[in-house]
């Protein structure tokens, strides 16, 4: 028998820059321990020979779709007390993971695999846009991406358009370039709650192994 956790509120200013952004930033979302058995399962997936939901890409990337299934290390961020009542607030009680993603990026000097004709900026669900047009696709899923390195600079993250939840429009990238106008990325080592209608775009530059959590 499961003991409950305890019920945590949520935050009136994290859901506020989601509404407002697309995204939030939650801080102190788990422990330090919890944090270093996080890290610690990724770098022995990340070293094995598994080839189950590999992922890996041009750009140096490794990681594992469907990591929960590899490794019980990661359950505790199903239902992480200090996150779960954001996605409930803003979705509903009634719902499902879709997915679970290990995603490491090597260390090295920061460099681009990405080209004006393939700049890497785009929106999730994409059948449920292609059947219902920009503007009436609803918020259908949250992803809350956990860091398990620290988060500087030149450390490859996952770029935001702040604000694009809300266009009627696909995010329009200009001519000859690789980004949107005025992305955004986090700025601290902090689980990051993004909605299915941001624009995301793929990271520019590498890192250590990391995105599953931290402090």
């Amino acid at each position: 028998m499961s003991t409950p956790l305890p019920p945590v509120g949520t935050d009136a200013g994290t859901i506020d820059d989601f509404e407002h952004d697309g995204y939030a930033i939650i801080r102190d979302a788990i422990t330090l321990d919890l944090r270093d058995r996080l890290l610690t399962a990724a770098e022995k997936l990340l070293a094995s020979d598994i080839t189950q939901g590999r992922d890996r890409g041009g750009d140096g990337k490794d990681g594992f779709r469907g990591c929960l299934n590899l490794a019980p290390a990661f359950l505790p961020l199903l239902a992480n007390p200090n996150v779960l009542p954001t996605v409930v607030h803003l979705l509903s009680p009634n719902i499902h993971l879709l997915s679970a993603h290990l995603i490491a990026l090597p260390s090295g000097p920061p460099r681009t695999i990405r080209i004006p004709e393939r700049h890497g900026w785009h929106r999730d669900m994409y059948g449920v846009t292609a059947d219902l047009g920009v503007p009436n696709t609803p918020r259908m899923a949250i992803k809350a991406a956990h860091y398990l390195t620290p988060v500087t600079p030149d450390c490859g993250l996952t770029m935001f358009l702040p604000g694009s939840h809300r266009l009627t429009e696909e995010p329009v990238v200009p001519a000859g370039a690789i980004d949107c106008p005025a992305p955004s990325h986090p700025t601290s080592p902090a689980p990051t709650q993004s909605s299915s209608r941001t624009g995301p775009g793929t990271p520019e530059v590498s890192t250590s192994p990391g995105a599953l959590a931290s402090p």
